[in-house]
């Protein structure tokens, strides 16, 4: 692999999206920019997949890398300085960031969403709720029931931002110490996405710490992006190899499956399922074979932290 194959698939207000776009500022590195639609159908996008919808995806030749979290590791390996985990002690920054970044995503971030698209839900297209409303397997709402959960959320939202505001009062620059880095860019997403939907008014007023965090943070910028369409994205797939994982299936799968059987990876909280031929896992990663017209032969790989396998079904 090589930082000079990135491809990152990506659209402009996606908040995972952002996080990674600022790994690569943080790391300073180039990079390709394919845009994808924010909802389905995304034609050119699932192929790349396996069928799975979430975004984004870091492509590298014929590999494909899906979740943040996974592609945060591939981004480390491939530049591992600037770190994602400054400090003396990188295990222990490893698991605090891990801690955090899971209140970032999941307690912080999804009242968010869910207020301020609210707030904003006119401003949607009905494709747009119907979509989001799928992927957490719930009915399709109606925009006055979109915006409706506005006001259930908001209660959600100051609190937390008051433990950011309150984690950030040690007088460091960064979260977690004297440099930036994975902790740091999850966290940014919420009060990001605030702002980018709702604008600068979005924020609760009394934050002055945060506020000025969220500049540093911004002022690292996106490293070097060139634009790239869908059709030299796939392209790109096609005349590439997959790289031969590192190894097989590894000790016994939980699931009872083995190495070429026809499997789907889904997350544990959405339906956003990838389909194809088990060809490696272990304790940090899952990896399929898929192919199709548009890729040739792909591998798409996936964290093991969040995602079930399943066999395909018949």
């Amino acid at each position: 692999m090589s930082a000079a194959d990135l491809i990152l698939h990506h659209y402009d207000f996606s908040n995972y999206s952002e996080k990674v776009r600022l790994v690569l500022g943080l790391k300073k590195l180039a990079w390709h920019s394919v845009t994808i639609p924010a909802w389905a159908p995304k034609p050119d996008y699932t192929p790349l997949t396996a069928g799975y919808r979430r975004t984004p995806a870091l492509q590298i030749g014929a590999d494909v890398y899906c979740d943040t979290q996974l592609i945060a590791a591939v981004l480390e390996e491939l530049a591992p300085t600037p770190t994602l985990y400054p400090g003396a002690d990188v295990a222990r920054t490893r698991a605090l960031t891990a801690a955090l970044v899971h209140w970032a995503e999941v307690s912080l971030f999804r009242p968010v969403a869910l207020y301020i698209t609210g707030r904003h839900a006119a401003r949607f297209p009905e494709a747009f709720h119907a979509d989001r409303a799928r992927l957490h397997g719930r009915p399709v709402p109606s925009v006055a029931q979109v915006e409706a959960s506005a006001a259930k959320y908001e209660a959600q939202v100051a609190p937390q931002l008051a433990h950011l505001e309150a984690l950030l009062g040690s007088g460091a620059a960064w979260v977690l110490g004297d440099a930036p880095g994975l902790a740091d860019l999850a966290l940014y997403e919420a009060p990001w996405f605030l702002e980018t939907i709702g604008g600068a008014d979005a924020l609760p007023a009394g934050l002055p710490r945060l506020r000025a965090w969220m500049q540093r943070v911004a002022a690292l910028g996106h490293g070097r992006a060139q634009a790239m369409t869908a059709a030299q994205a796939l392209a790109v797939a096609r005349a590439s190899r997959p790289r031969a994982p590192a190894a097989g299936c590894v000790g016994p799968v939980p699931e009872g499956l083995s190495c070429g059987d026809a499997v789907t990876v889904r997350p544990l909280d959405e339906d956003a399922p990838a389909s194809g031929r088990l060809v490696a896992v272990d304790a940090h990663r899952i990896t399929l074979a898929s192919t199709s017209a548009a890729t040739a032969d792909v591998h798409v790989h996936f964290p093991r932290l969040g995602y079930r396998l399943g066999r395909a079904r018949r």
